[in-house]
């Protein structure tokens, strides 16, 4: 049977976000069909990600036969994961969005205290959440940290140390997976 091709949207901060999560999908060698990008513009990131959220998730729900997969990433910056998932859901209710449901195929990624904290876990430091680490060089230069944490995930065994938002999108990185899978 031919595997159905699946749309995905990556609404996220920044290039380094979206170079991540590109890295992750091609990784995995998902049937993407199409895939679009809506990237911060110029101001507040984080803002530009919550104001732009319950629009995408009304979309992804008007098209839901046609194999559609949101996927998320904003950084929780000095807020816990759940605070910074909570803004997400607080934007639904104002913009009067239904919740995310189990079955909604939307995935919200967020690094503790940016993406630099798992890049710089998955290049082998030892990392505290609560700190900030280095930008790479070139945002590319994530592909092969993000085929290491890919083996991890996969493997079910992140290295010792690893961030608890990392372990937390491990869990989400899989979730999505069979989400995939399931669009055959």
């Amino acid at each position: 049977m031919m595997a159905k091709r699946v749309s995905v949207v990556i609404l996220c901060e920044d290039l380094q976000h979206e170079v991540f999560l590109r890295a992750v999908l091609l990784h995995q060698q998902f049937n993407i069909r199409h895939m679009r990008i809506v990237r911060r513009e110029p101001g507040d990131a984080k803002q530009f990600v919550v104001n732009h959220f319950p629009a995408e998730v009304q979309t992804l729900r008007r098209h839901r036969r046609e194999h559609r997969i949101l996927i998320v990433m904003t950084d929780a910056d000095d807020r816990s994961v759940n605070e910074r998932l909570k803004t997400l859901t607080n934007a639904l209710a104002i913009a009067n969005v239904d919740p995310i449901k189990a079955n909604d195929p939307v995935f919200c990624f967020v690094p503790k205290w940016e993406i630099e904290t798992w890049l710089a876990y998955l290049d082998g430091k030892t990392v505290q959440e609560d700190r900030k680490y280095p930008k790479l060089v070139r945002e590319s230069d994530a592909q092969p940290l993000v085929k290491r944490l890919m083996k991890m995930c996969n493997d079910q065994r992140l290295r010792r140390g690893a961030p608890p938002s990392l372990a937390i999108a491990c869990d989400l990185y899989r979730r999505m997976v069979t989400c995939f899978r399931r669009a055959r």
